[in-house]
């Protein structure tokens, strides 16, 4: 049976290779998982809701005041205010960044959304002075080129806490031979609030002192902090320090929308309607959960196939040392020598047998015996008795199977039917009236 056993190795070291295959496989998915788990449950402990910077690009919009005739004026940021899903229509920005119009009407106001796509704007808020720099442009028509902000009350905000200004800074521009006043050539710098409830030098409204670096062609545009909600307007910066700039907090902001009942879009608000849209998807589980499930799936997985290889790596292990250690089976003839029937009387006297089976049955019955009387032979049954050698106990073992007339040993003791006896080579057995005698040896 050596080539079944051939066969279940062959089995099993594909087991092991297969089992090994998809082990690393899920143990790649796991760990890819685990870091994703880690990257979201950071976010979720240090973010809980928020927006991404990328995001909040989508709100940010180039602003001109240009006179067609001989394209003189000026130009900044601005940001769309309104509530979630509104096409944008509404534009804050600083009161300097049009105040051309202030002195010539001739200018004319336009929003870009990219290169060559702009729409004129109407200028509904204009203020600049000590108390207030500060205009509100309203778009001649809606457009889904960009999304509203969501702001947050800057009461809450403190020294120290991160922000992120983006804009659209002449120093950037200018080097810049692709600007295109899309968001791709929008600029993203990051600080940290120096100071709350400052007033610049001859200014009496309340700003934030931030280390984020602006400059012109920033004012007019948003400052963020780290979860993406707006809490100001970048609007001055000293001439001899890039590291002290100037925004106006959003409730100066909010104070002018109020009043100009324009809608726009809190953070309270919406956190609410996120918690209240994350309890309405119901069985809808989050991507944390999602991710969490997955990885300990393939974490299972893993060791699931792991453990499949190991056992089949033990079993194929027992069966190449089972295979290659010789297994002494009973009747096996393992010293090199040969096991000899010699008839000493009867019927075959003189005769010369080789046992060359496991064992060797005497009697009349041809189909189960290997060593076969005629059928007429007296006191010999169809199934007599049977000899092998142990290669354990080095004799042979001689047993009666239930014949009529009984199997005898030398000392004329007759065996007793069913029972194994042992006796060692040169030794002598009879059968029935010992009539018939043989004696077994081993040779070489």
């Amino acid at each position: 049976m050596k080539w079944v056993r051939r066969i279940i190795m062959i089995l099993l070291a594909l087991g092991i290779a297969g089992c090994g295959f998809l082990s690393y496989l899920s143990y790649d998915k796991w760990k890819e998982a685990d870091k994703e788990v880690t990257r979201l449950s950071l976010l979720k402990d240090t973010q809980g809701v928020s927006i991404s910077t990328s995001e909040n690009q989508e709100s940010v919009v180039f602003v001109m005041c240009i006179r067609e005739s001989d394209m003189a004026g000026g130009y900044g940021s601005g940001y769309v205010v309104g509530e979630p899903g509104d096409k944008a229509e509404y534009i804050v920005t600083n009161g300097h960044v049009v105040s051309y119009l202030e002195k010539d009407d001739s200018f004319e106001v336009r929003v870009y959304f990219g290169k060559n796509d702009y729409k004129p704007a109407e200028v509904i808020f204009y203020q600049y002075d000590k108390k207030l720099d500060m205009a509100i442009l309203k778009l001649s028509k809606p457009t889904s080129d960009r999304t509203p902000v969501v702001i947050r009350d800057s009461d809450e905000v403190n020294a120290g806490d991160k922000c992120v200004a983006i804009g659209y800074p002449d120093k950037a521009n200018d080097l810049d031979t692709n600007f295109a006043a899309d968001i791709a050539s929008q600029t993203v710098t990051a600080g940290v609030i120096g100071k709350v409830n400052v007033s610049p030098a001859g200014k009496s409204y309340k700003s934030f002192q931030i280390d984020a670096f602006i400059t012109h062609g920033n004012s007019g545009g948003p400052l963020f902090d780290e979860n993406g909600f707006l809490i100001g307007m970048n609007t001055e910066g000293r001439e001899d320090s890039e590291n002290v700039n100037f925004s106006i907090s959003s409730n100066e902001i909010t104070k002018i929308l109020d009043k100009e009942d324009i809608d726009y879009t809190t953070s309270d608000d919406y956190i609410k309607s996120e918690s209240a849209d994350s309890k309405k998807s119901g069985k809808k589980k989050s991507e944390l959960s999602k991710k969490e499930e997955e990885a300990n799936t393939e974490k299972i997985k893993c060791f699931a196939f792991a453990g499949g290889a190991a056992l089949c790596a033990v079993i194929l292990l027992i069966l190449a040392i089972v295979g290659n250690k010789k297994v002494v089976m009973v009747g096996e003839q393992d010293d090199g020598k040969k096991s000899i029937l010699y008839c000493t009387k009867g019927l075959y006297a003189g005769q010369r047998f080789e046992i060359t089976g496991h064992t060797m049955t005497f009697g009349r019955d041809k189909n189960t015996c290997t060593f076969v009387f005629p059928e007429n032979t007296p006191g010999i049954s169809s199934n007599h008795c049977s000899v092998y050698f142990d290669a354990r106990t080095k004799n042979f073992v001689l047993t009666d199977n239930g014949s009529t007339y009984g199997t005898y040993l030398a000392d004329g003791r007759k065996l007793t039917k069913g029972v194994p006896e042992q006796i060692a080579p040169g030794s002598t057995f009879a059968l029935a009236d010992k009539a018939n005698e043989f004696r077994i040896e081993r040779e070489e």
